[in-house]
């Protein structure tokens, strides 16, 4: 049975999260046809996340959330 599963991820910008989402969804398990939706919003007050830079960590300034159907 499938059922509606999501993952949060921090990152810089929209743009980079989805290029990174993009190239290890194959390690997810997750195809085109699974994803349901994606939304975005700022990192704010009490959701401070850490995200590994060449150069150490920063702190992240966008949350993507994305939906998708998951047979686990």
């Amino acid at each position: 049975m499938r059922k509606v599963a999501c993952k949060d991820v921090g990152g810089l910008s929209v743009e980079d999260v989805l290029q990174e989402f993009n190239e290890r969804r194959e390690e997810f398990g997750i195809e085109d046809e699974d994803i349901i939706s994606i939304s975005t919003r700022a990192a704010g007050e009490g959701e401070e996340r850490k995200i590994a830079m060449s150069k150490g960590t920063a702190l992240a300034k966008v949350i993507v959330t994305i939906f998708y159907w998951s047979s686990e």
